[in-house]
Order: C-alpha cells, then sequence, then structure tokens
C-alpha cells in the first residue's frame, strides 16, 4: 500500500495566488491536478481564493515554462483576512440560531394568538357594518314615511 502525499495548504494557497496552474502546483507536490482542485475548491468556497483560472502558458520544458504574454492580475482581489469568521464567532452563531429555534414554537402561538384576534376583528366589523345597512335602510323608510305624510297634509290643506 502507498503512503499518500502530504501537502502543505498554505503553500498550496499562496501558490494559486501567485497565479500558478493546478497542474504546476500539482508537479511540485507530486500529487494529481484533481487533488490540488480539491483545495482549490475548498479555498474559494472560504472565500480564500477568487474563482478564476490561472493564465495559461506555453510549456518548453518539464520545469521551464515561458508565458505567452503578460500574465493578467485577477479581477477579484482576494477578501481581507478580516471577512473571515473566527471559531469563537461562529460558535456564537449557532448558539443565536439554536438560541431561536427554541423561540419559534413560542412564537408560532403568538402567531395564532394573532391570526385569531384578526379574525375576531373582521366578524366584528361584518357585523357593525350590517347594522349600518340595517340603519340607513329604517332611516331611508322613516324618511320617505315623512315625506308622504308632508305630501299628504299638503294635498289635505290644499283641496
Amino acid at each position: 500500500m502507498t503512503r499518500k502525499a502530504i501537502v502543505d495548504r498554505d503553500t498550496i494557497l499562496n501558490m494559486l495566488r501567485e497565479g500558478r496552474t493546478t497542474q504546476n502546483v500539482a508537479e511540485k507536490f507530486g500529487v494529481s491536478r484533481q487533488a490540488i482542485d480539491l483545495h482549490r475548491r475548498d479555498f474559494i468556497n472560504q472565500g480564500l481564493l477568487p474563482n478564476q483560472r490561472a493564465v495559461r502558458t506555453q510549456r518548453i520544458g518539464r520545469e521551464s515554462v515561458l508565458p505567452r504574454h503578460k500574465p493578467v492580475p485577477p479581477k477579484e482581489p482576494a477578501p481581507p483576512q478580516s471577512n473571515i469568521i473566527s471559531l469563537d464567532e461562529q460558535i456564537d452563531l449557532i448558539i443565536n440560531a439554536f438560541n431561536a429555534l427554541k423561540r419559534v414554537p413560542e412564537l408560532e402561538a403568538e402567531l395564532e394568538t394573532y391570526k385569531r384576534k384578526y379574525e375576531n376583528s373582521i366578524q366584528e366589523i361584518e357585523r357593525l357594518q350590517e347594522r349600518e345597512k340595517k340603519r340607513e335602510e329604517q332611516e331611508r323608510r322613516w324618511l320617505s314615511i315623512q315625506h308622504r305624510s308632508d305630501v299628504n297634509n299638503t294635498s289635505d290643506t290644499s283641496g
């Protein structure tokens, strides 16, 4: 059984930041390109490395490499180290998340209470609107009777 090659992640990160290809880094450590790609993807996911390919170069010999053109600097600089969340901060975030999850049943019960109060308010509004319609109808009938009464009184006195 062969022993697995050990690679220095910090050195890999620095070499990739310099713009070296994963193949070049893999050759330095004596591992496959895919092994370095795994580290590269991990660095990108952590925000330590921009998601950008290295500049392609033309190979002349095994170790000597000449660039075809001037290397282009990365469009996005690597994020500053202050954007990396420390382990203590991650633990605090997880604790806060669990505390928030503990409050969910309480908040759901409060939500149900507010929903019931809302439904009761809607029913009360509908009841009051019905009462207002009845009152307006009664008022129209009363005005109608008053108007007929005035018309009858006027016709009795004129005749």
